[in-house]
């Protein structure tokens, strides 16, 4: 089931919720439907659907006629989406239809809307890849934990912050979001005691914050926090960042000076396993993950196509790569 708060965080992160609890952001959507007719003129809509309006065919900023219109015309979508803000913006409004404002054109946030429906897996794949080339080259830059949990922030526009040894080495605010930095910040100490009894994924505090949490080594955690819940995205981009933080911290741990060889990682007794999570773990590429393996170039490629062949992975793939690390984080 993809939720309304799944479309809304991969789609346009930037729009706000002006109407309806945060709760509702729960309902599924089933589909789309776009409209550019003025109220009381509106499509019939689907039970499930998620309703795109231009906002240049309000009557005004309240959003009062607008869910009234739907109610009189007995359409229930699961939210409505209005796009373009006029004036000063929407004015909120308190309902039981979550009302999702943003800026762009109804044609571009339906089809992203309607692409990201059909294609979900995908998308979040693509989502993990771009943040961990993303998030390494921010570490190549600058080998600091807050660099790559900056681009995380930046792309979310969530709180990001990473503790290290169990204390908090970087703390990233999402915009307008500086005060929740604080609170995250008071708790922190309160979050590392408690964790161990706490249940695995997001939860919220009792100090109304949402949290999410990855560790990245033996006392060491990243993490999400905010004051709305999470979307599937926010987990995909939490586990980028844990493997990026991860190479990070072993990259930092090894002694300076010279160029050093590349160190083997512990053989799993399955060559072909060890290509394939040696080449995943060099991004694609195939000399590093050869040296790694302490094997010539053609072997690497060779045992890539068998397993290509043979199982349908292949370790280049940004997807495949993905779900390789992240099976191997498992078994870690």
């Amino acid at each position: 089931m993809t939720a309304i708060l799944d479309v809304w965080r991969a789609v346009d992160p930037a729009a706000r919720l002006v109407s309806g609890a945060s709760t509702l952001l729960s309902r599924p959507v089933r589909g789309v439907t776009r409209t550019r007719a003025a109220v009381p003129h509106l499509p019939v809509v689907a039970e499930g659907q998620l309703l795109i309006i231009d906002a240049a065919v309000l009557p005004d900023v309240r959003l009062d006629a607008l869910i009234a219109a739907l109610g009189e015309a007995a359409l229930a979508p699961s939210a409505a989406w209005v796009v373009g803000e006029p004036g000063s913006g929407l004015e909120p409004a308190g309902s039981d239809l979550p009302v999702l404002a943003g800026s762009g054109s109804v044609a571009v946030i339906a089809d992203l809307a309607a692409a990201y429906l059909d294609h979900e897996p995908e998308r979040l794949a693509a989502v993990g890849a771009e943040l961990r080339l993303a998030g390494a080259e921010a570490a190549l830059a600058d080998p600091q934990p807050s660099a790559p949990a900056g681009v995380t922030s930046d792309r979310l526009r969530r709180g990001v912050a990473v503790s290290l040894d169990g204390a908090l080495a970087s703390l990233n605010p999402r915009p307008a979001g500086r005060a929740l930095a604080t609170r995250f910040a008071a708790i922190h100490g309160r979050l590392l005691h408690d964790r161990a009894g706490s249940p695995a994924g997001a939860r919220r505090t009792r100090d109304g914050l949402w949290i999410l949490e990855r560790p990245v080594g033996p006392g060491s955690s990243a993490w999400l926090f905010d004051d709305l819940a999470f979307a599937r995205i926010d987990e995909v981009a939490l586990d980028a960042l844990a493997i990026t933080l991860r190479a990070l911290l072993r990259r930092r741990s090894e002694p300076a000076g010279g160029r050093r060889e590349p160190k083997v990682p512990p053989s799993s007794g399955d060559p072909l396993r060890d290509t394939l999570l040696a080449v995943a773990r060099a991004n694609g590429r195939i000399a590093p993950a050869a040296r790694s393996l302490g094997v010539h170039r053609n072997t690497v490629l060779y045992r890539l196509h068998r397993a290509s062949a043979e199982m349908g992975i292949d370790p280049r793939r940004p997807e495949d790569a993905l779900r390789l690390l992240r099976d191997a984080d498992g078994r870690d």
